[in-house]
């Protein structure tokens, strides 16, 4: 009975724990990042993740060794893709606008950016057509994963 209670007390103790580490995570509201206005990427922060594209971009294209054949659709892949979002919502403007008028915004700017993920699916799969298997499972390894929880590391 003792050690059924010793298991108990530490768990209760490891969630009491977690639960106040992670406290400051609640704290603040799930649409400010922390850096002016809640919800928008500073020209600073956009220019950080750009370059950080870049980078990644170049490590993939070293690491695939692509032949000159494959470049043109490389360089078709890498135009197309659709991040920075540099057509995101003023929430300030949003501010004065009714409930219905925000929805319809959103509604528009999520088309929109539908509409560039589309083409940048379209080039994504031209491009991996004409990748040799080996460099399909280097692109695979090198690529975030939707729905990873865990976060796109790179590794």
């Amino acid at each position: 009975m003792n050690t059924a209670f010793g298991k108990s007390a530490k768990m209760i103790l490891a969630g009491l724990a977690i639960a106040a580490l992670s406290a400051s995570a609640y704290a603040r509201s799930s649409h400010d990042c922390g850096y002016g206005m809640p919800g928008q990427m500073s020209d600073r922060q956009i220019e950080r993740m750009e370059k950080m594209r870049e980078e990644h971009q170049a490590r993939l294209h070293e690491k695939l060794k692509l032949t000159a054949q494959q470049e043109s659709a490389w360089k078709k892949f890498t135009a197309s893709q659709p991040f920075p979002d540099k057509t995101a919502l003023d929430p300030t403007e949003m501010r004065k606008l009714s409930a219905p008028q925000r929805m319809e915004k959103g509604l528009e700017h999520m088309r929109a950016m539908e509409k560039t993920m589309t083409e940048h699916m379209a080039a994504l799969k031209e491009f991996y057509a004409v990748l040799t298997p080996e460099q399909q499972k280097i692109f695979d390894e090198q690529t975030p994963r939707f729905g990873d929880r865990r976060g796109y590391r790179g590794q």
